[in-house]
């Protein structure tokens, strides 16, 4: 297991591991959409992100109980993976070819990989 990292750092990480994975950002849905990291430039980071919000938003749309946490969607010249914990997600365009289950495996340790925000604790008095 590693140390907790920020989400440039786990991104360089799964790059130099992953063979098939050609760009992926870190995004943080809530009240606005929040880009964490990333592998492309600032334009193509938002871009990337906000694809991969409107797909989880997509998704969620069709079911009626539990959250989707993983998504595929193929093309012919690629595919588009995300994986998603809690408001966290991480998106990412791959070679033609690339082993779904390898891939949605490296982006889940991507995001097992980062550092937490810490929590405030918060005192309550009693008389």
């Amino acid at each position: 297991m590693f140390p907790p990292m920020d989400a440039n750092e786990a991104l360089e990480r799964l790059l130099r591991v992953s063979e098939d994975i050609r760009a992926a950002v870190v995004f943080e849905r809530g009240g606005t959409l929040r880009v964490l990291g990333s592998t492309p430039l600032d334009d193509d980071a938002q871009q990337l992100a906000t694809l991969g919000a409107a797909m989880l938003r997509h998704a969620d749309g069709l079911r009626d109980s539990a959250e989707v946490r993983q998504l595929e969607a193929v093309t012919p010249g690629g595919a588009v993976y995300l994986v998603r914990d809690g408001d966290r997600a991480v998106v990412a365009i791959a070679a033609p070819g690339a082993l779904v289950g390898l891939v949605q495996h490296d982006l889940r340790t991507v995001l097992g990989s980062l550092s937490r925000p810490r929590r405030t604790a918060r005192a309550h008095a009693s008389s």
